[in-house]
């Protein structure tokens, strides 16, 4: 891949991969830190193999009714993204 591919993450500044679809996507290490309001860990998943979005309190295993989620204290929106899997960007490019 071309530098032209990465654009900085923007919770941490690190090199994540970029797509125009998602310019303000954030880096796997943050997607990974992503928590609700109460500081409890999510987990997101399309529900199937068409598309769709869940979350889960990872700890509690249950659903998670919101796309909201925080990472290091920066509100973030998660979604499905275009072709599957799940996207996270903050919530200000929305």
């Amino acid at each position: 891949m071309n530098e032209a591919a990465f654009h900085a993450c923007p919770i941490c500044a690190s090199s994540t991969p970029h797509t125009a679809r998602y310019p303000q996507s954030v880096c796997h290490a943050c997607y990974e830190k992503a928590c609700d309001e109460r500081d409890r860990k999510l987990t997101f998943s399309n529900v199937s193999l068409s598309g769709g979005f869940q979350a889960i309190v990872t700890d509690t295993q249950a659903e998670y009714l919101s796309h909201i989620c925080y990472i290091d204290g920066v509100q973030c929106w998660a979604d499905e993204a275009r072709f599957g899997g799940i996207v996270i960007e903050p919530y200000s490019s929305r």
